[in-house]
């Protein structure tokens, strides 16, 4: 059998040889092909009708620009740790809302040797404003960061009251040295006085989901952060 057209199993032309059923073969192989690429078609269209979640108001950063934040900051933080001298440094993600951003940005460090972790503080619960009382993971050992260069990588910064105090914490801890990293800045909800060491986007007084932020567990999944409807909350 000889297959010939300008795509792939485009048309088939047979000619006589010993094999049986092989027409029926390349037959229902084309057809499940076509069937396949009818499938890709439908999803996409799909996915495109479908891209804003049925409970976000707007988009606020796409997928596009969120990854250009992370290339933008792990060049910074790169150099600033090579023109310390450090080739070594622990990545601590803060949970949940940072594991998106942590997972996108560590793969844009350069620094020679990255280690991982992650740590548990929330001030929120269920609700849409920080209760003021932060809790951080009784399972999370001081050892693990000791005499370390630690990197906090945090979703969002409003009250600055869940970065304080793990700073605190860490800094009883006997780190090397601690630094923070948020992929969004609220400064109209600060309760208190913090700055992070590098910023990736001054972010409006709105409520955000999306890219690992959640509202009472869900919308995790979107990959754009977006401003949720006043009647999902």
């Amino acid at each position: 059998m000889i297959l010939s057209g300008s795509g792939p199993l485009t048309r088939i032309r047979r000619i006589p040889c010993n094999g049986h059923g092989l027409h029926s073969h390349f037959v229902g192989r084309l057809s499940r092909q076509n069937s396949s690429a009818d499938h890709r078609r439908n999803a996409t269209v799909s996915s495109s009708a479908a891209e804003i979640h049925v409970d976000i108001a707007k988009k606020l950063f796409d997928e596009a620009y969120l990854e250009n934040v992370c290339k933008d900051l792990g060049r910074t933080i790169t150099a600033d740790y090579t023109s310390e001298g450090i080739d070594q440094i622990m990545v601590l993600g803060v949970l949940k809302g940072a594991f998106v951003f942590t997972a996108d940005l560590v793969r844009h460090l350069r620094v020679k040797y990255v280690e991982v972790d992650f740590i548990r503080a929330s001030s929120y619960g269920s609700s849409t404003v920080s209760s003021g009382s932060v809790e951080i993971e009784d399972g999370f050992k001081a050892s693990k960061v000791e005499g370390k260069h630690v990197l906090i990588v945090e979703d969002i910064i409003d009250s600055g009251l869940t970065l304080s105090s793990i700073v605190a914490s860490l800094a009883t801890s006997g780190v090397a040295s601690v630094k923070v990293v948020t992929l969004l800045d609220k400064r109209a909800r600060r309760k208190v006085e913090f700055n992070a060491d590098y910023v990736g986007i001054p972010c409006p007084d709105d409520f955000i989901v999306g890219y690992g932020i959640d509202y009472a567990e869900k919308y995790r999944h979107l990959p754009y952060v977006g401003v949720i409807k006043p009647e999902a909350i």
